[in-house]
């Protein structure tokens, strides 16, 4: 499958993938790779007018061409997958996977169908649905790198963190320079406490990858955890410079400075933590205990007593209770 870039390609495979409409565009990108053959010449007009306009975006009348399509050809299984791309695009998930299951009913040895049914599973974050579909994909297509990165994020997020692993290193081996590889290894290492491993996997992603936020924040959090303040903070600052509101990023900062005893540096930075994410209950704790260290008795309770009402807040949201006030 062909990738215009990493951003593409990260919008399907973070562990926090939603339903968003850059995964639509993956579905249009699945089903243009591969054209089963059509039986009928007007069967075939009808899936290049329907995948036309799902180009162009027109997906209105995507489904609508598709819809009439279905019922004029219904064992079709292109133009049942056609529909499902569309619904997709349109938002229209519960549609588009009737659509795609009906496809794979119909040609149970198409793999895009199941490749395409697996992105609407993971943009509604239902891992283990996605999992039996990329299984299928891949017992199929078992040389795509892609898919298997596709699966490990799906394990990884029902914490089958081993059998992950394996497939980001089957991944890695056919194609050792897939963006994003090499950082949710290091992510599913990381997780175990292979610290070095983890690191060494963020390292290369750097390297290949070098626009993408989240290596330099988990990298920097392993050098910080070892001690290398020099490591961590450049890893940070690459990370902020990258994504300027990421609070975490900002977090990771104030804590080198810290630890190198810059009071004055790790109060600013955790002050632009706070004015990114007022609720960060750690910034607040840890600018508390500098104001301890500086002597500023009144701004330290000031703190103190905010993390003491956020600890509370989300004890009451945890109890289901958010809502009652006191009489």
């Amino acid at each position: 499958m062909t990738w215009r870039n990493a951003g593409d390609y990260h919008t399907a495979v973070n562990s926090r993938i939603r339903a968003v409409p850059g995964l639509a565009a993956v579905v249009v990108l699945a089903l243009l790779c591969t054209r089963p053959a059509l039986v009928q010449e007007g069967e075939e007009a009808s899936a290049e007018r329907i995948r036309s306009a799902i180009e162009a975006g027109r997906l209105d009348e995507a489904i609508a061409d598709a819809r009439r399509a279905a019922a004029q050809f219904p064992r079709s299984s292109e133009v049942h997958r056609l529909l499902g791309a569309a619904l997709f695009k349109k938002g229209l998930n519960a549609d588009a996977r009737g659509a795609f299951r009906r496809a794979i009913e119909l040609d149970a040895g198409i793999p895009e169908n199941y490749f395409n049914l697996a992105l609407v599973e993971l943009s509604e974050s239902r891992y283990a649905e996605a999992s039996r579909s990329l299984e299928d994909f891949i017992r199929l297509e078992p040389s795509n790198a892609l898919a298997r990165v596709l699966l490990g994020r799906a394990y990884h997020n029902q914490n089958r963190t081993a059998h992950a692993i394996e497939q980001f290193r089957k991944a890695l081996k056919l194609a050792p320079q897939l963006p994003l590889a090499h950082y949710h290894l290091g992510f599913a290492l990381q997780s175990q406490g292979n610290l070095s491993e983890a690191l060494a996997e963020y390292e290369q992603e750097i390297n290949l990858n070098p626009g993408f936020y989240e290596t330099y924040h988990h990298a920097g959090s392993i050098q910080l955890g070892r001690g290398n303040l020099a490591a961590a903070e450049e890893l940070f600052q690459k990370g902020i410079a990258l994504r300027p509101q990421a609070a975490q990023a900002h977090y990771g900062l104030a804590r080198v400075l810290r630890k190198r005893g810059d009071l004055a540096g790790a109060e600013g930075a955790l002050m632009r933590v706070i004015g990114l994410q007022p609720a960060h209950v750690e910034a607040h704790y840890a600018l508390a205990r500098i104001y301890q260290q500086l002597g500023r008795k009144d701004e330290a309770a000031r703190e103190f007593k905010i993390v003491a009402d956020l600890h509370a807040r989300n004890a009451r949201r945890s109890s289901g209770i958010a809502g009652i006030q006191n009489p």
